[in-house]
């Protein structure tokens, strides 16, 4: 009787992975951007099979507030039905300052009426933004301060009013260096834990086109990576595949998908330290389909 439970219990087991696709939000995630969201409209064939043949999972799509449900809800129904989750992409260097956080919450209203309009198969499961103000000329002057007091006062503001008012998920993305910037007035808190601990998980862009060995994607994350353990918070590693005035070392542009291919497979072992760990991210879909081979 007790193997016949047993064999009954592991056929339930595996009938409900079937059902759910084998994974979850701890299994590794693989990301992209879609900052061209028209896309979805003139080719959502090549999208969605852009993402099965790369093993894409997670896909941060640019909403705009301005357009209706309708014009997302079809191609969203087929990447949920393809296993590729959604996260409503949205950012501007400018999201940072107070006197346009009323964007971001435009952009959070959007979302949370959306899931509240469509069925369960069509729905958009976190809100992923993309705000980098220090690449603003203040952040370059004595204004600094002011702007990082702006830039967590939006984070808190669009963090409480998306919490408050629905289930979704909050993510985003954060550069490799905001650990050696502090939040003012405490020294021993740097931006970019401040940040971890406000969302639910982060897109650490460390775009660089090597995974070991000097300057590469794991010397650049581990401050990232152990603020996440201890907050118990996950992180995805993000790279860069459009072609960058940085230096070539910034992107895998030169190098082409192969060869970021066998990059990437290197993460999962240079990454087993972290428990935070939870996959990686392209820099974005636009630029990475064409990608040289």
């Amino acid at each position: 009787m007790k193997l016949l439970h047993l064999s009954a219990v592991c056929m339930l087991m595996f009938l409900s992975a079937i059902m759910t696709g084998f994974s979850s939000q701890d299994d590794p995630r693989r990301g992209t951007w879609l900052w061209q969201s028209s896309l979805i409209v003139t080719e959502p064939d090549q999208i969605l099979s852009f993402a099965k043949e790369h093993g894409v999972n997670l896909l941060y799509l640019k909403i705009d507030p301005t357009k209706k449900a309708s014009y997302y809800q079809p191609f969203i129904k087929r990447a949920r039905a393809a296993g590729i989750e959604i996260e409503a992409l949205g950012g501007k260097a400018s999201w940072g300052l107070t006197e346009n956080r009323s964007q971001i919450i435009e952009l959070a209203d959007w979302v949370i009426k959306y899931n509240q309009t469509v069925t369960n198969a069509e729905t958009i499961s976190g809100i992923h933004l993309d705000i980098e103000p220090y690449t603003l000329d203040a952040w370059k002057s004595d204004q600094q301060e002011d702007v990082i007091k702006q830039w967590m006062g939006n984070v808190t503001a669009y963090v409480d009013y998306i919490k408050r008012n629905s289930s979704l998920q909050v993510t985003c993305d954060i550069p490799f260096w905001l650990d050696k910037t502090p939040v003012p007035n405490d020294s021993n808190t740097s931006i970019s834990k401040w940040l971890i601990s406000k969302h639910d998980s982060v897109t650490v862009m460390a775009y660089r086109d090597h995974a070991d060995g000097s300057n590469s994607i794991s010397t650049l994350v581990p401050p990232v990576m152990t603020a996440a353990d201890a907050l118990g918070k996950k992180v995805l590693i993000g790279v860069e595949t459009k072609k960058s005035n940085e230096g070539d070392f910034v992107t895998f542009y030169e190098e082409g998908k192969a060869y970021m291919e066998q990059e990437l497979n290197k993460l999962p072992k240079l990454m087993s330290a972290y428990p935070s760990y939870n996959g990686v991210a392209v820099h974005s879909y636009e630029y990475w389909k064409n990608l040289r081979n």
